[in-house]
């Protein structure tokens, strides 16, 4: 059974450059029932994401089935209180997401035309960086959105909207926010469809 803090062996196959996999010492750092968010330990004995919590990070991530089949737990390590406020893997990995609508009707018809259980999600924090896309798909600068309490989706829809205002590089199919990492010590999400940029249609 996959842990939080967990520290693993695992040897990943590249599907991309098609290179013998390498043995990695990993940890996990953020957890669902469908995705690991995972750490890895680099040639100086440092970790990626723990050795630099004040910079802009990117978190590795993989199918829990596929991370399930490939790692072999060799050690734990808890989270410390530092690592659980940048890596905050208490929040969704996504949210808002819907098919009903999409960004560019939901641009024109106003938030009103949020389904009122996607609209009412809350997440358990009132600051995010929201991260947009350019009209090629490539990541813009983020920006910051917070409320006086936790944030509602609706409220994140509505920031998406202006700040992606038009609709840049999000085709028409549906609407959803993605964890990335995180940025300046805040979670950071991108804004996306319903179906994340990687091709999964997880719930």
């Amino acid at each position: 059974m996959l842990k939080l803090g967990g520290i693993y062996k695992a040897s990943f196959y590249d599907e991309f450059d098609h290179i013998e996999p390498k043995e990695s010492t990993i940890r996990i750092i953020g957890l669902d029932q469908n995705e690991v968010f995972y750490d890895a330990l680099l040639s100086d004995n440092k970790w990626t994401f723990s050795g630099n919590l004040k910079r802009k990070s990117y978190f590795y991530r993989m199918p829990v089935e596929y991370f399930s089949s490939k790692a072999k737990q060799i050690d734990f390590k808890e989270l410390t209180t530092d690592e659980q406020k940048c890596f905050r893997p208490d929040l969704p990995m996504r949210f808002g997401r819907t098919k009903t609508v999409d960004w560019k009707n939901i641009s024109e018809n106003g938030i009103e035309s949020l389904p009122t259980n996607i609209a009412n999600q809350q997440i358990n924090t009132y600051k995010i960086m929201l991260v947009p896309h350019g009209p090629k798909g490539g990541i813009k600068k983020s920006v910051l959105v917070e409320g006086k309490a936790n944030l509602k989706a609706s409220e994140i829809v509505r920031a998406a909207i202006n700040i992606q205002k038009p609709i840049e590089g999000q085709e028409n199919k549906g609407i959803g926010f993605f964890r990335l990492g995180f940025e300046k010590g805040l979670p950071s999400y991108y804004i996306g469809n319903y179906i994340d940029k990687a091709g999964n249609n997880y719930k």
